[in-house]
């Protein structure tokens, strides 16, 4: 049987490569209803800083834990 934190360090990875995905997939979006919008007052970048925050966080978070269990892994 595989150790159990080396499959929550994979899994913890895989979560945060899927909100980097949808994250590009929502700016994306996002970029088209701000081209078909022109009375939008900000520009665009503060939409992305916006998004970079709350997505952001997850997935440092998700890195960092997947990190710290492959080490436990390793150590076992």
């Amino acid at each position: 049987m595989k150790n159990k934190y080396k499959i929550v360090s994979f899994l913890l990875f895989c979560f945060s490569v899927l909100m980097i995905v949808i994250m590009v997939v929502h700016s994306i979006i996002d970029y088209g209803n701000y081209l078909q919008h022109p009375e939008y007052s900000a520009p665009f970048s503060v939409n992305l800083i916006g998004k970079s925050v709350i997505y952001g966080i997850p997935v440092v978070v998700g890195l960092v834990l997947s990190v710290i269990f492959k080490r436990v892994a390793v150590k076992q």
